[in-house]
């Protein structure tokens, strides 16, 4: 009789356990998931980022063109020549300065999940040396 009840205890423990385990195995997939969405979220910021900084070059050095066919175009009119001639540099540098920083930004390694993996890999380095742990 004695043998019965230590079976249904141990059996008691043994659930508890697994319900623990399950427990603890859930909430660290919430925190995973947490992490997840926040990296997509600066991801998301990055891109943003860089394409607002695209359509700006776009647009300095469009407008920059139009300055430069408006310089040649009055080349030969006083001194509004000089005038066009420098705003149309300063349009053109500040859209070459924007894909600078652009190749630089996009040159730069995306940082997309290495939190996660990191802290999976973490996860599961604790996991086997939990397992390989003897009672």
């Amino acid at each position: 009789m004695t043998q019965q009840a230590g079976g249904e205890a141990g059996r008691a423990g043994l659930f508890a356990a697994l319900k623990n385990m399950i427990a603890t195995l859930i909430a660290i997939g919430k925190t995973r998931a947490e992490l997840l969405v926040t990296e997509l979220e600066e991801e998301k910021l990055r891109l943003m980022t860089l394409w607002s900084k695209a359509i700006g070059a776009a647009f300095m050095l469009a407008l920059g063109v139009v300055m430069a066919v408006f310089c040649i175009a009055l080349a030969f009119w006083e001194q509004r020549v000089l005038v066009f001639g420098l705003f149309a540099a300063l349009f053109i540098g500040g859209g070459l300065l924007l894909i600078g920083s652009i190749k630089k930004q996009a040159q730069q390694p995306s940082k997309l999940f290495r939190a996660s993996l990191t802290e999976l890999e973490a996860d599961m380095a604790e996991l086997r040396r939990y397992a390989k742990k003897p009672e």
